[in-house]
């Protein structure tokens, strides 16, 4: 009996191979008054750097607003949504 087999290759593509990739279509120029979305993988250690990041930007941006969202990868469709409609900018974070 014979059959197909495909064999994949674990290895990422390296980043120089990537090129630059574009900046983002709209920056704010403050974060002043903005919903910041804080998003988490939940990898041991992710949690206390964001947490740390809000720290700082809401002593430099003391009207802004925070949400914090968390989820394994792939990030869901719903979560994606969820996000995208209630914040202005996000900060992601792995760590382990």
């Amino acid at each position: 009996m014979s059959g197909d087999l495909e064999v994949l290759n674990p290895v990422a593509q390296l980043a120089s191979e990537l090129g630059v990739p574009p900046a983002a279509p709209q920056r704010p120029s403050t974060l002043e008054g903005a919903r910041v979305g804080l998003y988490w993988n939940r990898k041991p250690g992710g949690n206390f750097a964001l947490a740390r990041v809000e720290q700082r930007l809401k002593e430099r941006f003391p009207g802004m607003v925070t949400h914090f969202f968390h989820g394994r990868r792939p990030i869901s469709a719903d979560l994606m949504r969820e996000i995208k409609d209630s914040c202005d900018v996000v900060v992601g974070a792995t760590a382990d």
